[in-house]
């Protein structure tokens, strides 16, 4: 399927809100990833990163790529159930604002407009 200019912006602006609410909770400076962390085979790469690590360095860049090259894009993610399990510390106020950035991502994926 191939989508307009908007629906990549708009995912653009999904990512950037998912970015805020991720700096916002303080958990957006993480380490990056060595080389041999980032070939996990395992999803989300939970054998070889935290899921914040992952989220920055794996979901947010490669998003970052898609939409550059506007190459095709998945038709769903489904991980905004990972961050109650992956940020137990956060407030749940934080926690509701990643969720709810990743919820927005997946129901853009999934509508496909």
């Amino acid at each position: 399927m191939s989508h307009s200019l908007t629906y990549y912006s708009q995912l653009a602006d999904h990512l950037l809100v998912l970015q805020s609410a991720l700096h916002q909770a303080d958990v957006w400076e993480v380490p990056e990833p060595t080389p041999e962390q980032m070939a996990s085979t395992q999803p989300f790469a939970v054998d070889t990163m935290s899921f914040e690590q992952w989220l920055r360095y794996v979901f947010v860049a490669r998003f970052k790529v898609l939409i550059e090259q506007q190459a095709p894009l998945p038709s769903s993610c489904n991980i905004a159930p990972m961050v109650e399990t992956a940020f137990p510390a956060l407030s749940s106020a934080h926690q509701r604002a990643i969720q709810n950035s990743l919820e927005a991502i997946d129901q853009h994926l999934t509508s496909g407009v």
